[in-house]
């Protein structure tokens, strides 16, 4: 029986022949719990991911493989990688879950932990930013480099769809290598990859075009935007910036190239992790007032949401389905689909905080879902991911709440996150008799 309250964001969906049971997406994020190649398939990265598909999502989308030569990561074009990233959409698939890999190029960033990468770029153009990742000024790519950079998206297309995935999404987001494509800001070339929006788009539009020609148009193809681009916190004007009119025509090329569906999100220059995190920008006070913020950005509700006027503008121009991020919760959620402003709710840090979430939604059991507090305790880029909430994050298999043996008092010390889930897991095992809390 599904909650009513919540009807909208329960029901099934599809992304071209893939179908999802439900609306909620798990987006992807970096974990960091790759094995260094993808061989053989970690241990957490597994049990996680099994986590996320026994909870009911309706579709999980992976992290990028290491599409470069050089950083950290799984890859997917080597047969052992392949074929231990096949255990991993087995596992998923088992629990009634699609999944999809994300596909990004990270040949523009700075890469602290590649001291050698070749940092290569439409054009160069550099920012610098302790906050973002674009420290060093790049080099321009050749025509050469750019037809080889869609050759590897497409290897490595078809090598997820060797290893089982129902689709990839093309991450063109943040100021990824394709994003800065796109972008009239990043891009100052004056050849067929510069210049105009079509020109701009060309390599996107022909890695689409190519992965739907060489994998077959049922395999699933979604692209990540960036609807609007923001240069207000180093000085830029909007005008040299990705606009949402620039997107809105990026968006009908995509689609006529075969997308089949786009999710939303903006970016701040010189603000990495305001590109997929949209309440930092709010905390502890707005990098510059609130009134001077972009009108595409929704930000009434300190980041909850701030996408969603982009995502509906976005949706009045294609027929493909529109995906939209950015601190949703299912209230807000269902509010969103009901409204037809979009199709599909990403959901990201309120999975690791319980990755049972959409099982519990249907069920009606909205008072059991552990919250998410908006740490960012899982953003650290240089570590596994961890969750202040879930401490059994990437170790579900191991970890098993079963009744004790014996029963026992228990002092809990501090009421905080984890003296809390100490209570709660004591209350739960039957193990306790007496219960006090110490601050």
């Amino acid at each position: 029986m599904i909650d009513k309250r919540f009807e909208k964001l329960l029901e099934p969906g599809r992304i071209g022949t893939v179908k999802t049971r439900n609306r909620i997406i798990k987006p992807g994020a970096g974990l960091q719990y790759w094995i260094p190649g993808g061989y053989p398939l970690a241990e957490k990265a597994k049990w996680l991911h099994e986590a996320y598909a026994k909870g009911g999502v309706g579709l999980i989308i992976i992290e990028s493989p290491r599409i470069e030569t050089g950083g950290r990561g799984f890859r997917l074009d080597t047969d052992k990688s392949i074929q231990a990233m096949s255990e991993l959409t087995r596992i998923i698939h088992s629990h009634g879950c699609p999944v999809f890999v994300q596909l990004a190029s990270m040949a523009n960033w700075n890469l602290a932990h590649s001291p050698d990468h070749d940092t290569r770029a439409p054009s160069p153009v550099c920012v610098y930013s302790e906050m973002d990742q674009h420290n060093s000024m790049p080099r321009e790519m050749t025509t050469p480099e750019i037809e080889e950079m869609v050759e590897k998206f497409i290897i490595n297309a078809l090598g997820a769809q060797k290893a089982g995935f129902d689709g990839v999404e093309i991450n063109t987001s943040c100021t990824h290598l394709l994003h800065t494509f796109l972008s009239p800001f990043w891009n100052k070339r004056r050849d067929t990859y510069g210049g105009s929006i079509v020109n701009r788009t060309r390599l996107l539009a022909s890695i689409i075009r190519k992965i739907k020609k060489r994998a077959g148009q049922d395999f699933a193809v979604s692209v990540l935007i960036n609807g609007i681009e923001v240069g207000r916190l180093i000085g830029v004007e909007q005008s040299e910036c990705l606009s949402l009119r620039d997107s809105l025509e990026i968006a009908r090329i995509i689609q006529d190239a075969g997308a089949d569906a786009i999710q939303v999100r903006s970016h701040w220059i010189g603000r990495h992790d305001a590109s997929f995190i949209t309440d930092h920008l709010c905390y502890p006070e707005p990098p510059v007032p609130l009134k001077t913020f972009p009108p595409e950005l929704d930000m009434r509700h300190r980041g909850a949401g701030a996408n969603v006027v982009i995502a509906e503008a976005i949706k009045k121009v294609v027929s493909i389905p529109v995906i939209t991020v950015g601190r949703l919760d299912p209230e807000l959620g269902e509010k969103i689909l009901r409204e037809g402003k979009a199709d599909f709710i990403a959901i990201n840090r309120r999975l690791f905080a319980d990755p049972e979430f959409p099982n519990k939604l249907a069920a009606g059991r909205f008072d059991d879902i552990a919250p998410c507090t908006s740490c960012t305790q899982c953003k650290d880029e240089d570590a596994p991911r961890r969750c202040r909430i879930n401490a059994a994050i990437g170790t579900e298999a191991s970890y098993a709440i079963e009744p004790a043996k014996e029963r026992k008092k228990v002092l809990v010390v501090g009421g905080g996150p984890a003296g809390m889930e100490a209570a709660r897991v004591a209350a739960l095992t039957r193990k306790m008799q007496f219960l006090s809390f110490r601050a």
